[in-house]
């Protein structure tokens, strides 16, 4: 279970959050690139984060969502990846990812 996001070094805030509807990842040796960003309906990203994580960080971080994952599939059902579920960024998502390659 994720810790309470509005209690920050004893300050009741809200954190910035932002809604990815497409995202990129890449890596090289040093770390991973992750690029999560909001597309408005005309295909131009309006905002972006990015994201750099170490090996080691980005293993640990995709066993703790294959676990949320399958947490969140046992209380709700089934999900299908966007590519199968018709988002029409799908295809575009690896070929992206492979300009942030070095």
């Amino acid at each position: 279970m994720p810790p309470n996001l509005t209690f920050f070094f004893g300050v009741m805030k809200m954190p910035k959050v932002l809604f990815c509807n497409s995202f990129e990842v890449g890596h090289n040796k040093e770390a991973f690139c992750l690029i999560f960003k909001f597309q408005g309906p005309n295909g131009n990203t309006v905002e972006a984060t990015y994201v750099a994580v170490s090996p080691p960080g980005t293993k640990t971080l995709l066993e703790q969502l294959i676990a949320e994952m399958n947490d969140y599939e046992k209380e709700h059902g089934k999900v299908e990846p966007w590519k199968t579920a018709g988002n029409p960024d799908s295809n575009s998502q690896s070929e992206n990812a492979n300009k942030y390659r070095v």
